[in-house]
């Protein structure tokens, strides 16, 4: 009975062990998160925002370089699709994910002085800044990843929820979960309208519970991130954040426990 009073995580099982395993990977490979900063909205990491409070991609794109510590890493940003709306009639028009370009892309090209990453973005992302942050973080992880031959825990099938994880393990998880699902209203030539997106790969509760497992890999408390999450996103970080205490009490020490050979695939 007393367990029917437990704080719950608001992942399952199976998550939080893919959760751990994947932080795991990434410190072993990339190092300790100890002084990796939690990336907050505030001017000390995007000054482009300073005078307006709104940035264009290639000035936001930089601030988010600095921020994960990879500004010297060379990169090229490039205008990528943008979405198409439908037409809904009487002058409205619907945006929603399944017909949405891509909120990003990352490869690697061949340049005179050697290899150098190209990300794009959906210029349509402008609108919303911090799912902009969220992109650039995402594909900035890809490109971390990138430097290494390890697949991860599960294999390339998982590598998008790596990816995810890393853009988290690199300081982002804030704006990850603020913009995992957006509705809005929007104007145009064409009219008024609606729009809806899923963005990312990872569920709002595994990357509160990411937050939390960052943040307690870098010896912070993680009540430090609600001030910057969305106000029902605040309710899963505080339970994940009570449920992880009382089980894993010892981050670090539960990290460092997970056996990666289980989760290889061959």
């Amino acid at each position: 009975m007393l367990s029917l009073f437990r704080p719950r995580l608001p992942v399952d099982e199976d998550e939080l062990e893919f959760l751990l395993a994947t932080f795991k990977w990434l410190t072993s490979t990339f190092g300790s998160v100890a002084q990796t900063p939690l990336v907050v909205p505030t001017v000390e990491y995007f000054p482009s925002l300073a005078k307006k409070g709104w940035a264009p991609a290639p000035l936001l794109f930089e601030d988010v370089r600095r921020a994960a510590d990879m500004a010297d890493w060379p990169c090229q940003l490039e205008t990528g699709e943008a979405d198409i709306p439908f037409d809904a009639g009487n002058d409205h028009l619907i945006r929603h994910e399944g017909g949405s370009a891509p909120c990003g892309t990352f490869r690697i090209a061949e340049g005179s002085d050697g290899n150098f990453a190209v990300i794009t973005y959906n210029p349509d992302m402008e609108r919303d800044q911090t799912g902009m942050v969220a992109t650039f973080a995402h594909e900035l992880a890809h490109y971390l990843l990138a430097t290494s031959e390890d697949p991860g825990p599960g294999g390339w099938d998982l590598h998008e929820l790596h990816t995810d994880i890393a853009a988290v393990f690199l300081g982002f998880g804030i704006f990850l979960a603020n913009s995992a699902r957006t509705f809005e209203t929007f104007q145009g030539m064409r009219g008024s309208g609606w729009s809806s997106r899923l963005q990312g790969y990872l569920s709002e509760g595994s990357l509160v519970t990411a937050i939390v497992i960052f943040q307690r890999l870098a010896g912070r408390e993680p009540a430090a991130a609600a001030l910057y999450l969305e106000d029902y996103l605040r309710t899963d970080l505080k339970r994940a954040d009570r449920a992880l205490a009382k089980r894993l009490p010892d981050m670090a020490a539960a990290v460092e426990a997970v056996d990666l050979a289980a989760f290889s695939c061959g």
